[in-house]
């Protein structure tokens, strides 16, 4: 129980960015989706991606939430 707050925070923050990609997808809101871009050249390969900053720190908000709901709940008082 020394560790489950955060990992509830890595959860809720990988959870919230992608069903922000997934709702943003299906309803056609640009600014939720994440954009990938990749590219292999002579010069090797190389990999971005492109994201808002409201999905970030919607996904920080309730990362931060879960973790104080975590320790709370599971505090070894």
């Amino acid at each position: 129980m020394k560790y489950i707050s955060g990992l509830i925070s890595i959860l809720g923050f990988v959870l919230t960015l992608v069903i922000s990609n997934l709702a943003g997808t299906i309803y056609g809101v640009d600014w939720l989706v994440v954009h990938f871009v990749y590219d292999v050249s002579s010069e090797g390969f190389i990999f971005g991606a492109d994201i808002s900053w409201i999905p970030i720190g919607l996904a920080l908000l309730i990362s931060y939430m879960g973790w104080k709901f975590a320790e709370n709940k599971y505090s070894d008082e």
